[in-house]
């Protein structure tokens, strides 16, 4: 049986990679996203690729992690934190995980691969995430579709332009890795809003921000993430705008491209290689 509803893949076809997207899955009953799989992953994982926060942040700030010294592969194991939000980061380090992503992907790949080009970068995410964890408004600058495997989630997406997203947010995130947002309630009246229930997925397009809060049950989901060609040429292109403007020279703003940045890709790449950037 295909892990994505093959029927579905039409709503992805008609929106990728601009808007979000809501497609079915039969991952729900797979024995690596269950509590005890789950668990022995959070033990085989490098300690610094498990997560454990504060589950009801209101903010980025709040959004810290928890100190109180709980093992997260017990918690896992019993079904999830009362009180926390665990992350799993790079399961596709794990063969097995590794081959669930692929078989993802490969059936992704008639949509995928026309739109925006071959995969690469692929990285693989588990959220165990407590009843009403809240995780704040922010922005990652990858393609993403997160598979809902249990529990729900209400999933808020705001296109990846100003005042939601602006260019100096973007900067920071290819130049230090920093991708929480200010939230403003206003930004409510624009944002986008889905409904996840075990077996549902969305596609998240690039860099689009978004807040997600989890339902009254105990909630899993698995979030696969790729860039492309382009995408990688974006955050070259970004990382050299301080430099252009030392230069007196215009920046890249994605919100106003027409196109990939290619040649300041390049330009950035060579400046890279010849260790003058």
């Amino acid at each position: 049986m295909s892990l994505v509803d093959p029927a579905s893949l039409s709503l992805l076809a008609d929106s990728y990679p601009h808007r979000a997207a809501m497609i079915r899955h039969h991952l729900a009953a797979e024995p690596l996203l269950g509590h005890a799989a789950l668990a022995a992953a959070a033990r085989d994982l490098p300690s610094g690729k498990v997560e454990r926060r504060v589950h009801n942040a209101t903010d980025g700030a709040g959004f810290r992690h928890r100190a109180d010294g709980r093992d997260p592969a017990a918690a896992i194991a019993e079904g999830g934190d009362a009180a926390a939000w665990i992350m799993l980061r790079g399961i596709e380090q794990l063969s097995d995980y590794s081959a669930l992503i692929e078989r993802l992907l490969a059936e992704l790949a008639p949509v995928i691969v026309p739109a925006t080009g071959p995969v690469r970068d692929i990285k693989g995410f588990v959220f165990v995430s407590a009843p009403g964890t809240h995780t704040p408004f922010h922005f990652d600058a990858e393609y993403n579709i997160l598979f809902q495997i249990a529990g729900t989630k209400l999933f808020a997406t705001c296109p990846p332009v100003p005042p939601f997203l602006d260019l100096g947010q973007r900067e920071a995130y290819h130049l230090a890795g920093e991708n929480m947002l200010a939230w403003q309630p206003d930004f409510a009246q624009a944002e986008q809003q889905h409904q996840l229930t075990p077996g549902d997925a969305l596609f998240v397009p690039f860099a689009a921000p978004h807040r997600v809060l989890a339902g009254d049950a105990p909630s899993v989901s698995l979030s696969v993430t790729w860039q492309s060609r382009a995408s990688r040429a974006e955050a070259d292109a970004l990382a050299l705008n301080p430099v252009l403007r030392r230069w007196g020279l215009p920046a890249h703003d994605p919100a106003a491209a027409t196109g990939a940045p290619w040649l300041r890709a390049a330009v950035r790449r060579l400046g890279q290689r010849i260790g003058v950037l």
